[in-house]
């Protein structure tokens, strides 16, 4: 199972859940280009992540998932 230390002083990321989708846009409104993690059936997997611009991204995969997207 994945484990993330969220108390390296950043704070406590945001959470983007997703059920039976292979394409997940997620708008942030950070300004910036965030760190991403990507849970699935707790474990830590990539996808393709595009970042489109300073307040939203998009995540795709080649099937469709359920999980949990974290960014901060």
């Amino acid at each position: 199972m994945a484990f993330f230390r969220f108390s390296d002083g950043a704070g406590v990321p945001n959470r983007r859940d997703f059920s039976n989708q292979s394409l997940i846009s997620v708008t942030h409104g950070l300004g910036y280009y965030p760190q991403i993690w990507i849970i699935i059936a707790g474990q830590l997997v990539y996808g393709e992540i595009t970042y489109n611009n300073l307040l939203t991204f998009t995540v795709t995969f080649e099937t469709t998932e359920t999980g949990v997207i974290y960014y901060r």
